[in-house]
């Protein structure tokens, strides 16, 4: 599985008002999947985008999911599905304000070879009970209909059922788990999911604690070395009022959680903040990176170093005032707004992109918005060699005389083309644009970097195209 992310996204619209499903054509027998992203099992990862803010039907913010289907040269915006609650085989139903595609995640949930979408829906109602997520399941064919899961609490109103969530065995028993947060809860669900809408016990791990807390964002990966997936908490501790990380390690008998927790500096606020976990340092152990747009000055990344037993205590941060980090650190420039980790050169060790949709370029007042790649290497992360990207670099091509662009507000690295260098995926919503540079041998560049927009999709004329990514 691919380093996972979890974030606070921008909301988009992608479909005019009743637009139906687009077709995608089926490729040859699927193989056993070996991406978290590969939905039809072609060997090549799909490009997948959520959307909350969606008309579909007339519905407003209904939602939606966009797939553009990987290729060799990578994704093909000729070949592409929107998949909406009113789909076939996908359970639900538009509904206004369900914000179906809230965020979304990847995992291959049932192990049947073809990597599916998990769609959160924050705004749906179902009984009593607010928030659900879907899965989408993959196939030969591409995306092949969706089972709805609820909160499995017995009233939840206003708890936010699957604000964030996350994938991973946790119990070592070769089924897929979902760890998910919500305003009253940690549910760990365990598998197997099915397309019959079925899944395993279900576990509400925060009281098992007994603790005041209040968690944003989960996040998933192989922390400790014994193979078995891990997964890491963050959110406000109301005990010490601060914000803490609660890691949770997987063992045969279910995720147990060490004593311990960390504590991130100036963190008051995990609004536009992205998390990810990746090997940086090649140690065998998995690093947490988390993106806190709004800590101190301008934002920080902070990074937790995996050890034998979790994360260490000692954090260390990253800023636009970190030597060798391009820029500087300005008030408002929400620097970790998004974060995601692959290794953009090849030489084997984990990269980091980092957004700041609001950092200002030159002297326009407007949000303009870059992205910076953060390297990895035998010490980790640093800013030796990083490198920023916005409408300045040669090659973007974008609306550099327009307002805000919010460029870098979504970012991904992922290797869609298969060539050992991950390409950088960023979104400039607030304009309705998604660019996709190249990997090089020196990072991302640029040149021969291609723009998507709604209307070349057959979207229609649409702003804050590609707000929210997959990862």
């Amino acid at each position: 599985m691919p380093p996972r992310k979890r974030t606070s996204l921008l909301a988009a619209a992608l479909l005019a008002a009743g637009l139906t499903p687009l077709a995608v054509s089926a490729p040859a027998d699927a193989a056993a999947a070996r991406y978290a992203d590969d939905f039809n099992g072609d060997g090549y990862p799909d490009l997948a985008l959520g959307d909350s803010l969606a008309t579909v039907a007339g519905r407003k913010q209904a939602g939606a999911v966009l797939v553009v289907w990987g290729t060799a040269s990578g994704p093909d915006p000729a070949r592409r599905t929107v998949i909406t609650q009113n789909s076939p085989n996908v359970a639900g139903g538009a509904e206004t304000n369900d914000r179906f595609g809230s965020k979304i995640t990847t995992a291959d949930l049932n192990t049947d070879g073809y990597a599916d979408i998990l769609v959160t829906a924050l705004g749906e109602r179902v009984g009593s009970r607010t928030g659900t997520f879907t899965v989408l399941w993959g196939s030969r064919a591409g995306v092949s209909g969706g089972s709805q899961y609820t909160s499995p609490g017995t009233s939840c109103r206003t708890c936010n059922f699957a604000a964030d969530l996350a994938v991973g065995d946790f119990n070592a028993d070769g089924r897929p788990d979902v760890v998910s947060v919500d305003d009253d809860a940690i549910w760990y669900q365990r598998g197997p999911f099915t397309k019959s809408g079925a899944r395993g016990t279900v576990t509400n791990l925060d009281p098992v604690h007994g603790e005041d807390m209040d968690a944003s964002l989960v996040v998933s990966g192989k922390v400790t070395k014994d193979g078995t997936a891990d997964f890491a908490v963050i959110g406000y501790d109301a005990d010490t009022r601060g914000t803490r990380v609660w890691f949770y390690k997987g063992s045969a008998s279910g995720p147990v959680r060490p004593p311990k927790k960390v504590a991130l500096p100036a963190s008051p606020d995990l609004v536009g903040s992205g998390a990810t976990i990746a090997d940086f340092d090649r140690n065998g152990y998995g690093d947490l990176a988390v993106g806190v747009s709004r800590s101190g000055l301008g934002g920080a990344v902070h990074v937790l170093k995996g050890t034998s037993t979790g994360f260490s205590s000692t954090v260390t941060s990253l800023s636009q005032n970190t030597s060798g980090v391009p820029g500087t650190r300005e008030a408002n420039d929400y620097f970790g707004y998004d974060v995601s980790a692959g290794d953009v050169n090849g030489d084997g060790y984990p990269d980091l992109a980092v957004g700041a949709p609001t950092e200002v370029l030159g002297t326009r007042p407007a949000s303009s918005g870059a992205v910076t790649v953060l390297r990895g290497g035998a010490s980790g992360l640093t800013g030796t060699g990083s490198r920023q990207y916005d409408y300045t670099t040669p090659g973007v091509e974008g609306p550099f005389d327009q307002g805000d662009t919010w460029f870098g507000a979504s970012v991904l690295l992922r290797d869609h083309n298969r060539d050992g260098r991950a390409e950088l995926v960023a979104s400039s919503p607030e304009v309705g644009l998604l660019h996709l540079l190249p990997g090089t041998s020196s990072g991302p560049t640029g040149t021969g970097s291609t723009t998507l927009t709604a209307a070349g999709l057959g979207l229609g004329s649409l702003p804050y195209f590609g707000a929210a990514l997959a990862d």
